[in-house]
């Protein structure tokens, strides 16, 4: 006999790694659709807790992954839903096999930092072995990539008045 639980799991389809939100789903679907692709939905992120915008509110960010129908290639894209623009999202491919694949999603001061797995020159296509970061703010609507900050071995280890300088964010 089928536990309960089990029968309901069954009938509703199951859990799924996407969202009950049709913003998110077509927007990823229009993307698939505009690359010849298929979504690998178990790599999303998400994260929903800082405001990026500036309003106050806090703004919706979502990596998602597209493969090739016809091939071994994918990329990754960055889908920033800011509450400022009534939820219309802002889009850029920010990764790919041979470049880099996104990992975690932070924010820092209104600034968006993507850790990220990078290629080096002698890595195989499956096992990106540098790591790195990309860094977005909403400009004027847009999404601008901004300059990481200096590493911490390059900052000196005190200031002028003796203090350790702060890292710019």
């Amino acid at each position: 006999m089928i536990a309960p639980a089990l029968f309901a799991l069954a009938v509703a389809g199951g859990p799924t790694c996407k969202t009950a939100d049709p913003r998110i789903e077509s927007l990823v679907a229009a993307y698939a659709r505009k690359t010849n692709s298929v979504e690998y939905c178990q790599a999303r992120l998400y994260h929903t807790i800082d405001d990026l915008d500036g309003d106050g509110r806090e703004d919706f960010v979502l990596i998602f992954s597209l493969e090739m129908r016809d091939g071994n290639d994918s990329s990754q894209y960055l889908a920033v839903f800011p509450s400022a623009r009534g939820w219309k999202p802002l889009v850029l491919k920010v990764g790919g096999r041979g470049e880099r694949f996104v990992d975690q999603i932070d924010v820092e001061q209104h600034t968006l930092v993507l850790g990220t797995s990078e290629y080096t020159e002698d890595d195989a296509m499956c096992c990106p072995s540098g790591d790195g970061e990309l860094r977005y703010r909403i400009e004027k609507g847009q999404l601008k990539l901004v300059p990481n900050p200096p590493d911490d071995d390059t900052i000196p280890a005190t200031g002028p008045n003796g203090t350790k300088p702060r890292r710019a964010a």
